[in-house]
């Protein structure tokens, strides 16, 4: 699985001149950081941005000898900026993405505020399922905030062989609720079945054989209201 995540920032500089920084900042062998630019329009810049990180590890040897010792890892953050909405795409991000945003802002002359998503999730689905030639079934739902009574609320999964969407108008009626993930089965032909995971971050995981086919629909159908 690929996991991609969208957030949301007002630009204060164009996709140009943003792509225009990025390269006067390229990794190179002697950089501890900097942009791989893979293509730059008036509508997007896409790339990668690295860091080169130095790990000191000490290990003990059987005679109770601290041995010191470098290790050097790279890590990447592959990206897409779009000059509209969704605004940055990231595919298969580290855990903390923070140097990467902080080294955007400062490409932005430290004017930019990017925020996360929380999305209507099933606004989502609904609009996905329009959008794609093949069947689609949610199988699992987790949701929260369930209002049971007053001052009362309750976090459920509901999980099937088949669509629990009835299941989950059925049970919450005219509640207030908040659908945090959402697991999908497409359809592919031929017996075979495609999982896909949403999350109302703006969060996707896509099985890598389908990747490519897939993203650009997710991408496409992200809800543009989102939750406040």
């Amino acid at each position: 699985m690929k996991r991609v995540r969208w957030l949301k920032v007002d630009w204060p500089v164009s996709m140009q001149k943003l792509g225009e920084r990025m390269k006067a900042q390229l990794f190179t062998p002697n950089s501890q950081e900097g942009f791989v630019v893979e293509r730059v329009t008036d509508e997007f810049v896409e790339g990668c941005f690295i860091e080169k990180l130095t790990i000191q590890e000490v290990t003990t040897d059987p005679f109770g000898n601290e041995l010191e010792s470098e290790r050097v890892v790279y890590r990447s953050v592959d990206f897409t900026l779009f000059e509209n909405h969704p605004q940055i795409e990231l595919r298969t991000p580290p855990r903390s993405t923070k140097e990467f945003i902080q080294k955007l802002s400062e490409l932005c002359d430290a004017e930019l505020e990017v925020e996360p998503l929380t999305i209507q999730l099933m606004d989502w689905v609904r609009t996905l399922q329009g959008n794609l030639k093949q069947n689609l079934v949610v199988d699992a739902i987790q949701i929260s905030g369930l209002e049971l009574e007053q001052g009362i609320n309750a976090k459920i999964l509901l999980k099937s062989e088949r669509d629990v969407r009835e299941a989950m108008q059925n049970l919450i009626g005219k509640a207030r609720f908040m659908p945090e993930k959402v697991q999908l089965k497409i359809s592919m032909g031929a017996n075979k079945t495609v999982p896909l995971h949403l999350a109302n971050t703006g969060t996707v995981n896509i099985t890598s054989d389908y990747y490519t086919y897939l993203l650009p629909i997710l991408r496409k159908t992200l809800p543009q209201k989102f939750e406040l």
